[in-house]
């Protein structure tokens, strides 16, 4: 029998030390040139893990990470409480409330947003050959994985993206954060009900009729209820003694485990639950931005760095990378984004030149395209050479992103100035 000793504990320390000391590093590196932290941070996998360092001297690499199931278990434990409180987070910049009051327009660009990169990714996606499929995949669970995969939007990307471009705060800001949390709502509701499809839970058509109702149902709880319930939890918390922020924090992230443990017993992923979480917190008007803030900085201080830097001791991403996959799953992933979310900017009646705002503004796969191509991965439904794909599309699509909104918005701004 194999048990924790103090050998193992020295080792997880150091590997937690040289890991997060160098993520958080490098991501400091790039944020200074207006590059995503996350490039950073998976950077710092790569470094450390078989691409770069299992190259130069494989045997420090094989010591400092070493494939012993409990050593890898421990720092497994930690990337996966980055992936969930990197949900957690995600969902403070979704208001559910006013996305659903926006009106007709944000629901036709969130919706649309998703509906056609999955409508082109399904064709294209099913021609794929079957030595990218992971062990437990088939033609349909592959197909529909990846088409979800490709529509999704990383709206803490656009976020600050709008944010450093002082757009957030004005009309187009708030449609386009709007549609993005309907875009986020609707397709994580998908990805969950792809993974269904390939857990031994749901094998029969009435077991996954059976997972789609629950996550209907939890859904529609949360949004209903769950923002009263957290308020009435904060009234009490801060009526006592306890030292704050630091309850209000815990609170939170209590929540988000409480959320995370219903969902992965009702026979839905944990990562459901967390998001829908910090979607309760950014709905309930007792927990402030400053609150929200403190708790989203310090879990991407500690959590999220090591989630991402652990990437990339996984895999060879020089071996990894397949160039035809890739480049297709870039084209589908960006294009599908932008023209969904051009075309239902024109649905909803606006111009020309906003909607090719909102099209660009859609482009961001960022973390949330990672993480599901993690869990993908995890549950054996894509092979490694879409992994690295997927992580392609999401680091260009995020480092294009910025770029692109500010040269729309100058245009914007230039043809509003003629025009007066």
């Amino acid at each position: 029998m194999n048990l924790l000793n103090e050998g193992h504990i020295l080792l997880f320390l150091l590997q937690i030390l040289v890991l997060l000391g160098c993520a958080r590093t490098l991501s400091v590196i790039f944020e200074s040139f207006k590059v995503p932290a996350i490039v950073g941070e998976i950077l710092a996998g790569i470094l450390l893990g078989p691409t770069l360092l299992g190259r130069i001297s494989p045997s420090l690499q094989l010591w400092l990470f070493p494939a012993e199931q409990i050593q890898s278990t421990m720092l497994e434990t930690v990337s996966w409480l980055g992936v969930f409180f990197l949900l957690l987070a995600s969902g403070f910049h979704v208001d559910i409330k006013k996305a659903v009051h926006s009106g007709r327009a944000a629901i036709l660009i969130g919706i649309v947003g998703v509906l056609l990169p999955i409508a082109i990714g399904i064709p294209v996606f099913s021609t794929f050959d079957p030595i990218y499929w992971g062990d437990k995949a088939n033609a349909i669970t592959f197909t529909l994985f990846l088409s979800v995969a490709a529509s999704i939007t990383a709206i803490s990307v656009v976020a600050r993206t709008l944010n450093d471009l002082e757009i957030s705060k004005t009309s187009k800001g708030s449609l386009a954060l709007s549609s993005c949390a309907i875009n986020d709502i609707f397709g994580w509701f998908l990805f969950t009900i792809v993974i269904s499809l390939v857990t031994p839970n749901a094998l029969s058509i009435v077991q996954i009729v059976g997972s789609v109702l629950a996550i209907i149902g939890f859904v529609v709880l949360s949004v209903t209820y769950g923002s009263k319930l957290l308020s009435t939890a904060l009234r009490y918390v801060k009526s006592t003694t306890l030292p704050q922020p630091a309850a209000s924090q815990s609170l939170i992230a209590s929540l988000g485990l409480l959320c995370g443990a219903i969902t992965q017993w009702l026979g839905i992923h944990a990562i459901l639950g967390f998001f829908l979480a910090g979607t309760i917190a950014r709905s309930t008007k007792g927990v402030s931005d400053n609150l929200r803030k403190s708790v989203s900085d310090t879990l991407h201080a500690i959590f999220v760095p090591l989630f991402f830097a652990t990437l990339g001791l996984k895999i060879d991403f020089l071996f990894g990378i397949v160039l035809w996959p890739t480049v297709i799953f870039c084209a589908v992933a960006i294009a599908g984004k932008f023209i969904g979310a051009w075309l239902g900017a024109k649905l909803g009646k606006h111009s020309q030149q906003t909607s090719i705002l909102m099209g660009v503004i859609f482009i961001p796969g960022g973390a949330m395209e990672i993480v599901v191509a993690t869990l993908a991965l995890e549950l054996q439904l894509i092979g490694h050479a879409i992994f690295v794909a997927i992580v392609f599309a999401a680091l260009a699509s995020s480092i294009l992103a910025g770029p692109l909104i500010a040269i729309q918005k100058r245009k914007m701004e230039i043809r509003e100035s003629l025009s007066e």
